[in-house]
């Protein structure tokens, strides 16, 4: 199954991104902008459900969510909050839960696990496919 979308969207699938991280992201939030995609950023699940019913986002990359939900809750409840939207789980590769995470993954339509490295693969193959870089500005950079 190929991640890679169809070249026939007009939109890029990153394009707007919702970005869950409770701890420090910074490596995955500079890999988002450096795709140029609209990066808005949540400390935690709970915080990124109440994000997602104000804005329509394309994907939505959980990388931590905090005391408040914990991963499996907070993929769920944006699942049902806007059921069509990819929902990419950036893992460490070491990490103990992988198996969990995983099984989260293909449990949940339109959800995906990736690694750092993975992901940055990902985003420069829609650039490819898209034929173009996405148009965007990060909003965490705006003055």
């Amino acid at each position: 199954m190929s991640v890679v979308p169809s070249v026939g969207n007009s939109r890029p699938r990153f394009h707007k991104t919702l970005l869950v991280c409770a701890e420090s992201c910074d490596a995955v939030e500079r890999c988002l902008t450096k795709a140029d995609c609209l990066v808005t950023k949540v400390r935690g699940g709970d915080r990124a459900v109440r994000q997602m019913r104000r804005e329509i986002f394309d994907t939505a990359v959980v990388v931590s969510t905090g005391q408040e939900m914990d991963l499996a809750e907070t993929v769920f409840n944006l699942r049902d909050i806007r059921s069509s939207m990819e929902i990419v789980i950036v893992t460490d590769c070491a990490d103990a839960r992988g198996s969990v995470i995983r099984k989260i993954a293909v449990t949940v339509p339109n959800t995906i696990t990736l690694n750092l490295h993975g992901l940055e693969v990902l985003l420069e193959a829609l650039k490819d496919a898209n034929g173009r870089k996405t148009e965007g500005l990060n909003r965490q950079s705006r003055p």
